[in-house]
């Protein structure tokens, strides 16, 4: 038994193309072949049947090698294509190749027919692998994606269930102070919950605009504490930043603190005040974070790095994490400059 091949063979000379048949027999294959010679019975012949090669001659009465092969790429069917042609000229085998026939030969040299076709159903066998192992990837890449927004979709539900247990226990809870620390607490997680829907809602689910973030994460504040937007107002000056969420997450927790701080303690007297927010690229993966307010600032023996508050010490804590350094001023309100590196995507 020889190796099965199945040849479309494109020859209107039933002599030439029965020279070709025996060729390729004394060379060890088992040939099915379709001789055609006509545009139509080559568009039919690709259309109706399955081939492993075209063996093409270069110019016959109502047909050429160069609209065969047009549409074979027309197709979109990846076949070895052949020239065997007695008439063609070096330039225009040359202008072939170059269209995208993988070989040209001579009819007078049917000796490398053999190592030819061998060689160019390898190559068809290697492309046709290498094809499948991409397309392996791009479907296992798209059930990542799938599964990774479901994840950040169920972890966005899970926070927002615990978000709600606190608010549904903060009903029986007659102390404002321990009020203040639940609704705290929940803001904080808000905050963690919001980065995982901009992750989930992203066409990159490595990254989130943070831009897009921060104006969410402050409204949702202005609204947990019940902020008059006419008499305290908001400046933003925020680059369009995408944050992976190793950054993102303790970055949104920094600013949850320090806006939830300006709006807690910077206008006791609800007077009218201005909180601003600024962030930015200083150079390539490193970031500049400014939270500042106009109210009645810190007594003037605060000590920051030795504060006891626990939004204060996680700030702390959330820029170390970040590997960043924060500076802090007190003067006609409060300032905060953080910077902070993060890694390359």
């Amino acid at each position: 038994m020889g190796i099965p091949l199945r040849v479309l063979l494109v020859e209107d000379s039933e002599d030439d193309a029965l020279l070709m048949l025996r060729e390729l027999q004394r060379g060890g294959y088992q040939v099915t072949f379709e001789r055609i010679d006509t545009p139509t019975a080559m568009k039919a012949a690709i259309a109706g049947e399955t081939w492993d090669i075209v063996i093409c001659d270069y110019s016959m009465p109502t047909f050429s090698a160069p609209a065969a092969l047009k549409q074979v790429k027309e197709s979109g069917l990846d076949l070895p294509f052949i020239i065997v042609s007695g008439t063609i000229g070096e330039d225009t085998a040359v202008a072939a190749m170059k269209a995208g026939a993988h070989d040209y030969i001579i009819k007078g040299n049917l000796a490398r027919l053999i190592p030819a076709v061998a060689r160019e159903l390898r190559e068809a066998l290697v492309r046709r692998e290498r094809k499948q192992a991409e397309e392996q990837i791009k479907a296992s890449l798209q059930e990542k994606e799938v599964l990774l927004k479901e994840i950040h979709h169920r972890v966005k539900n899970n926070l927002q269930i615990i978000s709600s247990l606190l608010n549904l226990q903060a009903e029986y809870i007659k102390d404002n102070q321990a009020l203040e620390v639940f609704k705290d607490s929940q803001n904080r997680i808000d905050s963690m919950a919001l980065i995982h829907e901009k992750l989930y809602q992203s066409q990159d689910l490595a990254k989130i605009n943070f831009a897009d973030y921060i104006q969410d994460l402050v409204t949702n504040l202005f609204y947990s504490y019940n902020v008059n937007s006419s008499a305290i107002t908001l400046k933003m000056n925020v680059e369009e930043v995408f944050l992976a969420i190793d950054a993102a997450i303790p970055c949104g927790l920094i600013i949850n603190e320090l806006i939830s701080n300006s709006l807690k303690y910077a206008f006791p007297q609800r007077e009218l005040g201005e909180i601003c927010i600024d962030f930015c690229s200083i150079e390539a993966n490193l970031f500049k974070l400014t939270i500042s307010d106009n109210g009645v600032g810190f007594a003037q023996d605060f000590d920051f790095q030795a504060t006891e508050s626990l939004g204060l010490r996680l700030v702390k804590g959330l820029t170390h994490q970040l590997q960043g350094n924060i500076d802090f001023i007190s003067y006609n309100g409060v300032e905060y400059k953080i910077i902070f590196p993060t890694k390359n995507f």
